[in-house]
């Protein structure tokens, strides 16, 4: 007999997951914990899905909770640890959530344009957790072009393999990049998008799209784009070769 916490763990160690996605499942569990495996049929989930609807959360929120609960029930039951998947069918009727992040120019954020994080942001488009929780090692100041090495470190992972990344510090970047806090708090990417919020009305995520907007309008060749924000480059051509520091930094200039 397995608690729900007990056939996460199993799950877990079953396959590689990104850091990202364990911390969803945690969200989706949550509560869950200590009920058992046994107890949880199809009345259970519709009633899990009354009670997040009930707290008032967005349907794109609810469908991403009961999707990690899913998730770890179909892997489950590849281990032949569940027989049945009753989490099958509870997305159906809830919206997809769909965040709307206009473009906006850089003078929209001129409260935050003294602070380090922010302008990492802007110039880079950090994941807001890979700058917030960066620590001293991974800025790399003594080499021929200074960059970031993001990797996993004692404060967060990172998102997924082509997140582990050597990225430029844009010239704009790089008088503040000693003021970076090293901070050790696992939660600092939030507390940090929140503050943004509060300050010019969407989350740091929000910084991403308008850089992708912005390298799209500079003419950065796309590959070459997706390298430094993290991203898997689709196609075949893509998948070829090494995309090299200097070529990113020259790009990377191409952004005011």
């Amino acid at each position: 007999m397995f608690t729900v916490q007990e056939l996460t763990d199993a799950v877990l160690a079953y396959k590689p997951v990104a850091e990202a996605t364990k911390k969803g499942w945690s969200y989706g569990i949550r509560g869950l914990e200590n009920t058992e495996v046994e107890d949880i049929d199809k009345r259970f989930v519709v009633m899990r899905r009354v009670h997040l609807n009930s707290k008032g959360y967005e349907q794109g929120y609810v469908r991403t909770l009961l999707g990690y609960c899913g998730t770890i029930w179909s892997w489950a039951k590849e281990m032949d640890l569940v027989k049945d998947n009753p989490w099958e069918g509870s997305l159906k009727g809830l919206d997809k959530s769909e965040k709307d992040y206009p473009f906006l120019p850089f003078e929209h954020y001129k409260r935050l344009h003294d602070e380090p994080l922010f302008m990492c942001l802007w110039y880079h488009g950090f994941r807001v957790s890979e700058i917030a929780g960066i620590q001293k090692e991974e800025v790399i100041l003594d080499a021929d072009i200074p960059h970031f090495h993001i990797k996993k470190n004692a404060v967060r992972g990172v998102k997924n393999k082509p997140s582990t990344r050597k990225v430029p510090i844009h010239p704009a970047c790089i008088q503040l990049v000693e003021h970076l806090p090293h901070t050790d708090n696992p939660n600092a990417g939030d507390y940090y998008s929140r503050h943004m919020k509060k300050i010019c009305g969407h989350s740091a995520h929000g910084i991403r799209h308008n850089i992708t907007t912005r390298m799209r309008k500079a003419g950065i060749e796309y590959s070459i784009a997706a390298s430094i924000l993290g991203h898997r480059a689709a196609g075949m051509t893509a998948a070829y070769g090494e995309i090299l520091l200097e070529d990113k930094a020259a790009q990377l200039q191409k952004l005011r």
